[in-house]
């Protein structure tokens, strides 16, 4: 190694200490992180409250479908109710086979607001008669008053057979049997459709 006489003279003006102020780092102290803020939220909130927003349309569309069928079906139901009850004074007053004729066409009406249109509109004589007997938990319509439904076209003059009481009756169980249940009993196979 060399001696310091030996270095070059340009050398031996570089001082070979610094000053002490020169040599210290300016260190500043250590700093936390600030805590994360609330805005803007991360990606999976976004797509969270709009899994949310959809949820909330969707359930507000479908009670809103709800409440209007609903509301159709219970205006649907008083306005037959009131032609039932119409129908039923004026067979009171006056028995004939229009009356009956009438009765029979409000009750397929009732009939096909709570089960499907083909398995109603195909029934006729006996097979109408079974499904009423079915779906309103009787037998009035084949043993009973009921009768008088498939019976009543054929007769020529006046209604013979008729027990007023009893077929009015028979007619209100099986309505009221229909309105009261929540979901219809399901119609049974074997009314003479294929």
């Amino acid at each position: 190694m060399a001696s310091p006489s030996s270095l070059p003279a340009s050398s031996a003006a570089i001082p070979t200490t610094a000053p002490a102020a020169k040599n210290e780092l300016v260190l500043k102290d250590i700093h936390l992180a600030t805590n994360p803020s609330f805005w803007p939220p991360a990606v999976g909130w976004w797509i969270l409250l709009a899994v949310t927003l959809i949820a909330l349309v969707s359930l507000v569309k479908w009670l809103k479908t709800t409440l209007n069928k609903k509301r159709q079906r219970d205006t649907q139901r008083k306005a037959l109710l009131e032609k039932l009850s119409l129908l039923e004074k004026q067979l009171m007053k006056n028995p004939s086979n229009k009356a009956i004729a009438d009765i029979n066409t409000l009750l397929r009406q009732y009939a096909i607001n709570y089960y499907p249109r083909a398995e109603i509109s195909s029934l006729t004589g006996s097979d109408w008669l079974k499904f009423l007997d079915d779906s309103g938990n009787t037998e009035g319509f084949m043993k009973g008053a009921g009768r008088i439904l498939i019976e009543a076209p054929y007769q020529k003059s006046g209604l013979e057979n008729l027990n007023q009481d009893e077929f009015i009756s028979l007619v209100r169980k099986w309505v009221s049997q229909l309105v009261n249940n929540k979901k219809p009993v399901p119609a049974k196979e074997g009314y003479g459709h294929v």
